[in-house]
């Protein structure tokens, strides 16, 4: 699923300057499209940026995670200002947390760039749908809907109708994989109870045709939209107990496991075991590489050994089920409010600024983090706990972050100071005190910096 919002995202973002590139993303030849990268510069030394940054999304996509890390760091160190390598970090690093499950990291980018005034109305609209697919993979479906909403209303706004269809394709989606999740013979996987679908699907089906229908010669509607279309449609066949469909399913699911586990599910829903377990099978060696919280597979395990009469190994497959589900909710779902009244913690060395640090500079960050109340706190000092020249540590945090350590503690203490007026007894200490406690000195500091992030005055966080 992330593959395939990614890949139409990318494609509509290098459409003009590398269309050659965007018709392979939005075929889903994603080998293609990194050929295509690589021959338009992508794979040399005096590449420009948007070419690194097509070549990184290919490289994702293929499942070249260290490829596609270095290709974003040489796009990022391309840009020409602060704010644009700031919005490309937390873009890349959104995307690279998504396709590790690392959904609280995700979550955390894809809201600074819709939180940030610097950021255009695409940028902000393929933000959101991020955050939609990290609040649907929790299973927080009502957040999902209101930023999907969002995504509606940016995808209006935008001049290139393929975003409204992009929200329209990604609430069906949602629709779908919630109905078959929530099916009456999968009441036991508890994960998905709590988001149960609303209604049918007529609303959404009837919305994503007549975004197709609007596209038009100059920009037509993606193959790899198409598909999915078309794959969601047979998955709710299947969900409906016609097994005929399962061989054209095969054909959409190729190597990818993902799509698997989907087909598992729905051929559970339709009461045939025996299709399901066929399914895990075909997927099993199909992505080696470990991936976290993988609760619908592990789900399926545990349906499929109930229903073949296998008591000992269903008690162990539902029992690791439940301690993942439970793990992943711990340790993911943090702070979930919508996405323009989000508050971000202030001290999280896990969080998504550390995740777009090089491992070095990381120990900077957790630095800060621990000590971002001490009014004394300086650059120097924190260059010297790593070992390296307060230079250097600036040029790693304007290159990866667009920001500089000053700006990084100092956004740290307005998110803290924001948290805290945000709380039911906030303003207990009034405005300047918290901020000072907090390491603010500076009166006129603190509001100018808090109305640029948060677009509002620390007083109407108190009201709130």
């Amino acid at each position: 699923m992330f593959q395939i919002y990614l890949a139409l995202i990318s494609a509509q973002t290098h459409d003009q300057a590398m269309p050659s590139y965007a018709r392979a993303m939005q075929d889903g030849d994603f080998e293609a499209a990194h050929r295509h990268a690589r021959r338009l510069g992508g794979d040399d030394g005096m590449a420009d940026a948007p070419a690194l940054q097509a070549l990184g999304d290919a490289a994702l996509l293929l499942g070249y995670e260290e490829d596609a890390e270095d290709h974003f760091r040489r796009a990022q160190k391309l840009q020409e200002s602060n704010d644009a390598v700031r919005l490309l970090s937390c873009r890349n690093a959104g995307w690279q947390a998504l396709n590790m499950h690392r959904y609280s990291a995700a979550l955390h980018c894809f809201a600074r760039i819709v939180q940030d005034g610097a950021a255009t109305v695409p940028q902000k609209a393929e933000a959101v749908l991020g955050a939609a697919l990290v609040h649907h993979q929790l299973g927080q479906q009502a957040a999902c809907d209101d930023a999907l909403r969002q995504a509606r209303v940016l995808g209006d706004a935008a001049e290139d109708g393929r975003w409204l269809l992009l929200a329209d394709l990604l609430a069906l989606d949602c629709a779908v994989r919630l109905g078959v999740r929530c099916a009456a013979g999968l009441r036991d996987h508890v994960f998905w109870q709590s988001a149960a679908v609303r209604g049918d699907h007529r609303a959404q089906w009837q919305r994503f045709a007549d975004a197709m229908a609007s596209c038009d010669a100059r920009r037509p509607a993606p193959e790899l939209a198409a598909r999915r279309h078309a794959c969601l449609a047979l998955l709710l066949r299947l969900a409906d107990g016609e097994r005929d469909v399962m061989s054209v399913l095969y054909r959409h699911s190729a190597s990818d496991v993902a799509m698997h586990v989907e087909i598992a599910l729905a051929a559970l829903a339709g009461e045939h075991v025996d299709l399901a377990e066929q399914s895990l099978q075909r997927g099993r060696h199909a992505d080696p590489r470990d991936r976290r919280w993988s609760l619908d597979q592990r789900y399926c395990q545990a349906k499929i050994a109930m229903l073949k009469g296998d008591a000992a190994a269903a008690f162990k497959a539902y029992a690791a089920y439940t301690a993942e589900a439970l793990q992943c909710l711990r340790s993911e779902t943090q702070v979930i409010k919508p996405l323009d009244g989000m508050a971000l913690p202030a001290a999280q060395p896990s969080d998504d600024i550390s995740a777009r640090l090089p491992a070095k500079y990381r120990r900077a960050y957790r630095y800060i983090a621990d000590h971002y109340r001490n009014n004394d706190l300086s650059t120097g000092e924190i260059a010297a706990h790593i070992g390296v020249t307060e230079r250097a540590l600036q040029l790693a945090f304007r290159e990866n972050l667009g920001m500089s350590p000053t700006a990084v503690l100092r956004r740290m203490r307005l998110d803290a100071v924001r948290a805290e007026l945000l709380a039911e007894d906030g303003a207990g200490d009034g405005i300047l005190k918290t901020a000072h406690r907090l390491g603010l000195k500076s009166r006129s500091s603190l509001i100018r910096g808090y109305r640029k992030q948060f677009n509002e005055a620390p007083s109407a966080s108190v009201c709130r």
